[in-house]
């Protein structure tokens, strides 16, 4: 589906402010959303050796650094417009390698809804509680940006195959580097 930010931008019969919550309503229409799809997706997670025993150079692969998990309660959250599990996970990460989000380059984001990436740049440490947006719009995430953010165009516009979405956001921050 084809929509110019215009269009993407305005209540309209073809993109309606669905949610039946008068007080958010008017700021979340079917073009924020992204849709739920089919798909399914592999990843082959291998030691040195697999590499090498593959017949794959160290290139042709990524090393992954860490792995950090952060999870709350879906029925208690505190502040609606902080995504806590990634503040939490993004600290963990940074901790564990040494890095700061000043070092990030490129990321690919879960980015359901147009607010969520905001969000998670918020959470992840590049803009400051309410300031993600001045990031949008300042073109710091764009694909020529300081650090581009869903290159692929993210769940949006790529679709969520939930089971899927993961590994096609790695490959896609594979592609990137």
């Amino acid at each position: 589906v084809k929509m110019t930010l215009d269009r993407a931008s305005q209540t309209s019969d073809e993109n309606p402010a669905f949610l039946g919550n008068e007080e958010f309503k008017d700021f979340l229409k079917v073009s924020d959303c992204s849709q739920v799809s089919d798909g399914g997706a592999a990843a082959i997670i291998v030691s040195e050796d697999g590499l090498r025993q593959l017949g794959k150079s160290p290139s042709d692969a990524i090393e992954v650094l860490t792995v950090q998990t952060a999870t709350d309660s879906l029925y208690e959250t505190r502040e609606l417009l902080e995504l806590s599990n990634t503040k939490v996970a993004a600290a963990r990460a940074f901790a564990a390698t040494g890095l700061t989000p000043e070092d990030i380059d490129v990321a690919e984001v879960h980015d359901c809804f147009t607010i969520a990436e905001v969000l998670m740049t918020e959470a992840i440490g590049w803009a400051p509680e309410g300031k993600g947006v001045d990031l949008v719009k300042d073109g710091v995430t764009t694909l020529d940006g300081r650090v581009p953010v869903n290159t692929g165009g993210g769940l949006v516009s790529f679709g969520h195959p939930v089971g899927a979405t993961g590994i096609k956001q790695v490959l896609e921050i594979f592609r990137q580097m």
